[in-house]
């Protein structure tokens, strides 16, 4: 027979995994929003007016809101700044970050080291906050908020600490995400850096007036060369590039930046006044002495 506790005990099982489906489920690349959308689940979850993820900033000192959940107090929160908690003003947030300790009272607002913000600015009656560990290293808290009086149950804050435990693997997941996307757009722009540092500056631009769909004629007209220089120039590009044909020669010089579809009308202009292209290079390379000359380059 199954008492009114064994149905109470299932309901919070079915709720605790339902919501950690759901986080799993989480497919946003980015750390903030990552975190906002699993503290929108776990406030469907409480029926919490807020629920946030709060991280230790050490360059500020505070605890910082990376994580809130889209509800009205939740916005509200972030309108009057109390989504920033420096560690020296003190508070239940503070407190728990700095014990280690989970805190739950339905009657927060009446205690002693609630910020003012927290009761007058968001009304906040009942609260819950708990650690919240990422990689093994305590990191912030989790922090629930409702605006009714003893809304929070034992059940929940038990809940609440389980919930903890998952939301630190998401937080060490999107962080991981967000590292690998540094580390491959750092790659990305020294590889592009070393693919530019194969022809020289005076191939570079060619390889931009190329792109604007200029013919060898213009572009010796423009750069101020003999048509057999330009040829000996995109002869070389080819082959340091390992490129076929002058379309691929375009399409490396956007991919590389150093040309832009609104370069042309813009600065197109001043190429053939000044007889140098003003785009992007590597700073300090040398000119080739053998640039302007009509021999073929090795």
């Amino acid at each position: 027979m199954t008492t009114p506790d064994d149905a109470r005990a299932f309901a919070a099982d079915r709720r605790l995994l339902e919501t950690l489906q759901l986080m799993l489920a989480i497919q946003e690349p980015g750390l903030g929003a990552a975190l906002s959308r699993a503290c929108t689940l776990v406030a469907e979850a409480l029926r919490a007016d807020k629920v946030d993820v709060f991280l230790y900033e050490a360059d500020s000192e505070a605890l910082v809101a990376l994580g809130t959940s889209d509800t009205p107090m939740g916005h509200r929160q972030h309108q009057i700044g109390m989504n920033r908690q420096p560690i020296a003003n003190g508070g239940l947030a503070v407190r728990t970050f700095l014990s280690g300790e989970p805190y739950r009272s339905g009657r927060a607002d009446q205690d002693p080291e609630q910020l003012r913000g927290m009761i007058e600015g968001l009304e906040v009656r009942s609260e819950m906050d708990t650690p919240l560990e990422v990689n093994g290293e305590r990191r912030g808290i989790l922090q629930a908020a409702s605006g009714e009086p003893d809304f929070f149950a034992e059940s929940d804050l038990q809940f609440f600490r389980a919930v903890a435990g998952w939301i630190g693997m998401v937080t060490h997941r999107s962080e991981l995400f967000e590292q690998a996307t540094r580390d491959a757009a750092r790659r990305g722009r020294r590889e592009a850096a070393e693919d530019v540092a194969k022809i020289t500056r005076r191939q570079q631009e060619v390889v931009a007036v190329i792109a604007a769909g200029l013919s060898n004629a213009e572009i010796a007209q423009r750069l101020v060369l003999t048509e057999g220089t330009v040829a000996n120039h995109v002869e070389a590009i080819l082959r340091r590039l390992g490129l076929r044909s002058r379309t691929q020669i375009g399409v490396w010089a956007v991919e590389h930046g150093l040309y832009r579809s609104d370069q042309e009308q813009d600065e197109g202009d001043e190429l053939g006044e000044r007889g140098s292209w003003g785009g992007r290079s590597i700073p300090g390379q040398p000119k080739d002495a053998s640039d302007d000359a009509g021999s073929p380059r090795p």
